[in-house]
C-alpha cells in the first residue's frame, strides 16, 4: 500500500510520529510565499510592475485571499479523503506554477489589473496558506494525542522564528537581481525539494502505517491499517454548532485580521509613526523570540488546562496589542506593543495546533481544521483592504487600530457567557 512506499516506517527502531513532526513543520515553512509576510515584500514591486495603486492591490488581494477562504472547507474535507500526503503535493505543484505566473506580470489596466492580480491571489493564497499549511498541521495533529499540543507547540515555535526572518530573507533574494528572479528560483525549490520530501516522508496516520498513536506499538493485524480510533469524533457540522469552536476560533480570526493587516501595510505603518524600512522590518524577529517561548509554554498548557482558557488570554493580549501598536515611536510602547503582539502570536500557535483535535477528535480534523482555517483565510482577506480604505479616508491606521478592538471584547464577552452558563457536569461527546 502507498503508506509503505517507498519504506515501511513501521520498520523503523524508532516512533516515526518525530519524523512526521519534523518534516510537518518544513511543509509549514514552504508556505512562506503565499502567506501574508511573504507577500507583502513584493508589494511595491506588484505595484510598479502593474501600475496598480496599493489599495488597487489590496482589493485585489481581499477578492482573492476571501475566495480562497471560502473553498478551504473543500481543501479540508480532501485532506479527510485523500490524506494530507497528496493534498500537501497538489498544493506545492499550485503554489510552484502560481509564482511562476506571477514572475511574469506587467502593467495593466485597472479592471484587467483587478481580475488578473485577485485570481493570482486567489490560487496563492489557496494553495499556500491554506492548503500546504492545513494539510501540514493536520498530519502533525494526528501522530500524537497526549503530548499534543507540546509536540505542535514545538513545530508552531520553530515556524514563527523562521517567518519573521521570511522578509529580510526576501529583500535580500530580491536584491539579488530582482522579484520576478526571486518567484522564479522560489518556484523551483519548492517543486524539487519540497515535493521530493512530501513524496518520500509524508505519512497520513500512524493507523494506515500499522502504528499505534504516540508509539505505543503495532497493531494486532498490520496488514490491515486500522480506523483512526477516538473517544471523540464530532463531524464538521457538529463541531461548528459547538460554541467552543467559536470561542477558539474568534480569537484566531481577530488576530489574522490586524496581524495580516499590519504585515501588508508594515512599511507604510512605519512611515507614519517615523520609522525607515529597514528598522520598522525587523521589529518582527524580537516578536517572534518573545512568540517561540510563549508558544512552548502554551503548548503544555494545552494539554493541562482548559483551551477556553487560552482563548481568553489571547483575547486580552490582542487589545493590549491594538491599543499599543500605533505608537512604536515610543520605545515604552513600542515593548509594549512586541511583548503583546509576541504572545498573542503564541498562543495563537498552540490555540491552531492543538485546540481542535482535544475538543472534537481526529475522525474528521480535516474537514473540522478547514473551517477554522477558512476564517482565518477571510480574516486575512478582510485585513489589509479594511486597513488601507481606513486609512485613505482617516488618513491614519491609528483608526483603524482602534476598530479593531471590537474582535477580541467579542472574544472575551462570548467566552464570559459560555463560562458562566455552562452546565455544572459536562456535556457528553456528540458521537459522529
Amino acid at each position: 500500500m502507498a503508506a509503505r512506499r517507498p519504506f515501511d516506517p513501521g520498520r523503523l527502531p524508532f516512533y516515526y510520529g518525530w519524523v512526521i513532526l519534523a518534516v510537518g513543520t518544513v511543509g509549514m515553512l514552504a508556505s512562506f510565499p503565499g502567506q501574508t509576510a511573504g507577500v507583502s515584500v513584493f508589494t511595491e514591486h506588484l505595484s510598479d510592475a502593474t501600475h496598480l495603486t496599493r489599495l488597487q492591490l489590496a482589493m485585489a488581494y481581499l477578492i482573492g485571499t476571501t475566495l480562497s477562504g471560502l473553498f478551504l472547507p473543500i481543501g479540508g474535507r480532501w485532506v479527510d479523503m485523500f490524506g494530507s500526503r497528496v493534498v500537501a503535493f497538489g498544493a506545492t505543484v499550485g503554489l510552484a506554477i502560481t509564482l511562476s505566473v506571477l514572475s511574469f506580470v506587467g502593467p495593466m489596466g485597472r479592471v484587467t489589473g483587478l481580475v488578473v492580480m485577485s485570481i493570482a491571489f486567489g490560487f496563492l493564497r489557496f494553495c499556500g496558506q491554506g492548503l500546504l499549511t492545513l494539510s501540514s498541521r493536520t498530519m502533525i495533529s494526528q501522530w500524537f494525542d497526549r503530548r499534543r499540543g507540546l509536540v505542535s507547540s514545538v513545530s508552531s515555535a520553530a515556524f514563527a522564528f523562521v517567518f519573521s526572518l521570511t522578509p529580510t530573507l526576501l529583500f535580500a533574494l530580491i536584491e539579488l537581481s530582482d522579484f520576478r528572479w526571486a518567484w522564479r528560483q522560489l518556484s523551483i525549490g519548492l517543486l524539487i525539494v519540497l515535493g521530493a520530501l512530501i513524496l518520500v516522508f509524508f505519512r497520513n496516520t500512524p493507523e494506515e502505517c500499522g502504528l499505534v498513536i504516540d508509539g505505543g506499538g503495532g497493531l494486532a493485524d498490520p496488514s490491515r491499517p486500522a480506523a483512526v480510533a477516538e473517544d471523540v469524533a464530532f463531524t464538521r457540522a457538529q463541531a461548528i454548532r459547538d460554541r467552543r469552536f467559536w470561542i477558539v476560533t474568534l480569537p484566531i480570526f481577530s488576530m489574522s485580521v490586524v496581524g495580516t493587516a499590519l504585515t501588508f501595510h508594515i512599511v507604510d505603518l512605519g512611515n507614519e509613526v517615523g520609522l525607515d524600512e529597514s528598522t520598522i522590518v525587523l521589529i518582527f524577529v524580537p516578536i517572534a523570540l518573545i512568540s517561540i517561548p510563549i508558544t512552548l509554554v502554551a503548548g503544555w498548557l494545552a494539554d493541562t488546562i482548559p483551551i477556553i482558557g487560552l482563548a481568553v488570554a489571547m483575547a486580552a493580549l490582542q487589545m493590549i496589542m491594538y491599543l499599543t501598536v500605533g505608537e512604536l515611536s515610543d520605545p515604552v510602547w513600542r515593548i509594549g506593543a512586541i511583548v503583546s503582539w509576541g504572545s498573542s502570536s503564541g498562543l495563537r500557535a498552540a490555540l491552531m495546533a492543538a485546540a481542535l483535535p482535544r475538543l472534537f477528535g481526529r475522525t474528521h480534523m480535516g474537514a473540522i481544521a478547514g473551517a477554522q482555517m477558512s476564517a482565518l483565510v477571510i480574516g486575512s482577506a478582510i485585513g489589509p483592504f479594511l486597513f488601507a480604505w481606513i486609512e485613505a479616508t482617516a488618513g491614519s491606521y491609528q483608526r483603524a487600530l482602534l476598530v479593531s478592538l471590537i474582535g477580541p471584547a467579542a472574544s472575551l464577552a462570548l467566552a464570559a457567557t459560555y463560562l458562566f452558563a455552562r452546565p455544572s457536569r459536562p456535556v457528553p461527546p456528540v458521537p459522529a
